[in-house]
């Protein structure tokens, strides 16, 4: 099956390694949500946000999901960032979900296998156990698989925002 194009967070001439995430949404009965809109907001390779002030809203975009509950995006490996009490966080995506029997939307966070600053990362140590929800697997050199799951068995982590 082929995989929906994608969208791309960033202009072709933003520096960094590029990268593609891609995965499933699926609800409590682990059912595709063919009807998802998903936002993903993530700062560039350096750790900076675009935004008004930059002149650029690079760094955002939406996606909805196919009629298989899949979605793609093109972007660049995020760079760390500092949390709010000072300590690094990981490097992560910000990822917002909308969708049918929602009263509200979700919001959680793509992190990456293999990033050894994963350990320290103040919101992946509150997880737990559950912190592997929010880890994107390699899925080829410059891939990720990161799949989104609403309830039940494996629930993906939601933070309150």
């Amino acid at each position: 099956m082929e995989l929906p194009q994608g969208e791309s967070l960033f202009p072709d001439s933003t520096p960094g390694r590029r990268i593609r995430v891609s995965g499933i949404v699926t609800d409590g009965q682990g059912k595709a949500v063919s009807d998802a809109l998903l936002e993903f907001w993530q700062p560039d390779a350096a750790g900076r946000f675009g935004g008004p002030r930059q002149g650029s809203s690079a760094g955002f975009g939406r996606v909805l999901t196919d009629k298989d509950g899949r979605y793609s995006i093109n972007t660049i490996l995020p760079g760390a960032v500092a949390a709010a009490d000072g300590r690094t966080q990981a490097p992560h995506i910000l990822a917002v979900i909308f969708a049918r029997g929602l009263l509200r939307q979700l919001v959680t966070r793509i992190y990456f296998d293999g990033e050894t600053s994963n350990a320290a990362d103040p919101a992946l140590a509150r997880c737990g156990a559950r912190a592997a929800t929010l880890v994107a697997r390699r899925d080829g050199a410059d891939a990720y698989a990161w799949n989104i799951t609403l309830q039940g068995t494996n629930e993906t982590v939601f933070f309150e925002a």
